[in-house]
C-alpha cells in the first residue's frame, strides 16, 4: 500500500507532463499554421505541382492571381497569332 502510495504521485506528475507537452505542440502548430495563412493571404500566391519533362519528381511553382493572369493571356495571344499565320498560309492564291 505504502508503494502505491509514493508512485501515484510520480504518476499523476508523468501525465501532466505529457498533456503540458501536447497543449504546447498544439499551440505551437496553430501558431505556424496562422503565419502560414497570414503569408499567403499577403502574397495571395497560388502554389501547385507541376509535371516536370525528364523528370518523376513534380515542382512546386507559386504565382501571383496577377503573374497567372498575364501567363494566361501571354499563351492565348501566342496561340492566336500561331493560328492566323496558318490561317494566312493556307489562302490560295487568287492570281
Amino acid at each position: 500500500m505504502k508503494i502505491s502510495l509514493k508512485v501515484f504521485p510520480i504518476f499523476l506528475l508523468l501525465i501532466g507532463c505529457v498533456a503540458n507537452q501536447e497543449v504546447e505542440e498544439n499551440i505551437t502548430n496553430k501558431n505556424n499554421q496562422s503565419q502560414a495563412t497570414a503569408e499567403a493571404k499577403k502574397d495571395n500566391k497560388i502554389c501547385r505541382q507541376v509535371s516536370v519533362s525528364g523528370s518523376r519528381i513534380k515542382k512546386k511553382v507559386c504565382y501571383t492571381i496577377e503573374e497567372e493572369e498575364a501567363m494566361a493571356k501571354k499563351s492565348q495571344r501566342i496561340l492566336r497569332e500561331q493560328q492566323n499565320r496558318e490561317r494566312v498560309r493556307s489562302v490560295p492564291d487568287s492570281g
